[in-house]
């Protein structure tokens, strides 16, 4: 190869320039002159990318003559009802600020109408009564509550959809679960219900029972010695955001005289309270059953005691609640037409059969002794269902304590949460039960 070089000859090895080589050297030579490269003409300078509207969009030519970008317009920010504005178990302390700003930029209030003004009108609609083939009902239970009582009164027999039972602890993790598009209905008590329309979480109530105003307990550590609320002042009380817990431990500090600022609250989940009682931790927490019973039979010998001073701390409100968009699901919504019916039927069942149901859920499924299962039943109550009217009362009265505590921002009318169609549901299954 040297000598042919030497020699002047061409290298067989290098190939000749075509004609594309030399549009790619004159297409690099108009760019570094500032012309098309196209025309050759002088182009025009675009401006910078932030003085123009939208934004660009980088196309891969591949050689096909066209743009090299493309402007859209920018897009609405994304906003649904869904949409919470914080992670459960409850909107941190920052979610009143920011719902505020939402809504002072739309022209909206934080009130939605006026609190206790009733109960919502009824949708139009009537409630689908046919259930297709093929149609599953998934429901979020807790402690097992929902699946034992159904089965022991026989009303999970013959159901026209499939039953998925999936268990949770506390309501905040059913709303989780909402959101993610897993469950269709679930058992919460006011307080999940309230944090989700706080949240802007569209939750519709499609079945109100309501049982003992004491079913939350206020229970010590071992080694406290406090018989009253008044004498938890400086001590460390744990509960669980969005649950019954929250309005329970509000309602007891302001009927003991203390401010939320003379103890120290402590947030944690449901089941790891008793361990931090235990460890001492804490000096007192709220409880319901069966975790207060099962807390206190080990170490009551120890020291561990209930609160004296702790009763009709909440609604005793017990709601099957669904999301919004589960009831425009013709199949969904025929489908909780008929359990929220079955569910109030299994209530009166139980208020008639309280030794069945005390083996057949304390004692077989909580390993409860029989007389302590006994007790627990007689302390809750048998179950009552108030016209949505009184409902929408106790649970806006639950709503007002969390506002003024700054738990929820703002103030909230929630009839809007009940869907009336279901009140006749309900008042219609009571009529039939035997």
């Amino acid at each position: 190869m040297g000598s042919r070089l030497r020699q002047g000859l061409p290298d067989p090895g290098l190939r000749r320039r075509s004609p594309l080589d030399h549009r790619v050297r004159d297409h690099h030579r108009r760019r570094r002159d500032g012309r098309d490269h196209r025309t050759g003409r002088p182009r025009t300078p675009r401006p910078p990318l932030r003085h123009r509207p939208g934004y660009p969009v980088r196309l891969l030519r591949l050689g096909v003559p066209g743009p090299r970008s493309l402007t859209f317009p920018l897009p609405e920010p994304h906003r649904t009802r869904s949409t919470p504005l914080s992670t459960f178990p409850a909107v941190r302390r920052f979610a009143p600020v920011f719902v505020a700003a939402v809504l002072s930029l739309t022209g909206c209030s934080t009130t939605t109408g006026q609190a206790g003004s009733g109960v919502a009108p009824a949708p139009k609609e009537a409630l689908p009564a046919t259930v297709p083939n093929g149609t599953e009902l998934r429901i979020g239970d807790q402690n097992a509550q929902l699946e034992v009582l159904l089965r022991s009164s026989g009303q999970d027999q013959d159901a026209p959809y499939e039953l998925g039972y999936n268990a949770f602890q506390g309501g905040p993790a059913i709303l989780e679960a909402f959101r993610g598009g897993s469950l269709d209905v679930g058992i919460v008590s006011e307080t999940p219900a309230i944090f989700a329309q706080a949240a802007r979480q569209d939750v519709k109530i499609v079945g109100v029972a309501q049982t003992s105003r004491s079913a939350v307990h206020l229970v010590t550590a071992p080694g406290t010695t406090a018989q009253t609320v008044a004498e938890l002042k400086g001590k460390k009380i744990a509960y669980t955001e969005g649950t019954t817990f929250q309005p329970a431990v509000l309602n007891a500090l302001k009927r003991g005289g203390l401010k939320t600022t003379d103890v120290t609250l402590v947030n944690l989940q449901v089941l790891d309270i008793p361990a931090a009682l235990q460890s001492g931790q804490v000096d007192a927490a709220a409880l319901t059953e069966p975790l207060a019973s099962k807390y206190l039979l080990p170490n009551a010998e120890k020291g561990a005691h209930e609160i004296t001073d702790d009763k009709d701390l909440t609604s005793g409100l017990l709601l099957l609640i669904t999301p919004g968009k589960t009831l425009q699901d013709p199949a969904k919504a025929a489908a909780l037409r008929d359990f929220s019916a079955r569910w109030t039927k299994a209530l009166g069942w139980q208020n008639t059969h309280k030794d069945q149901w005390v083996q057949d859920y304390y004692v077989k499924k909580q390993n409860i002794p029989t007389d302590t299962g006994g007790r627990i039943f007689a302390n809750t109550g048998t179950a009552a269902f108030p016209a949505y009217a009184e409902a929408v009362a106790a649970h806006q009265a639950i709503a007002d304590l969390l506002s003024e505590a700054g738990a929820i921002p703002g103030k909230l009318d929630v009839t809007g949460e009940f869907d009336r169609r279901f009140e006749e549901v309900q008042r219609q299954a009571r009529t039939t039960s035997g």
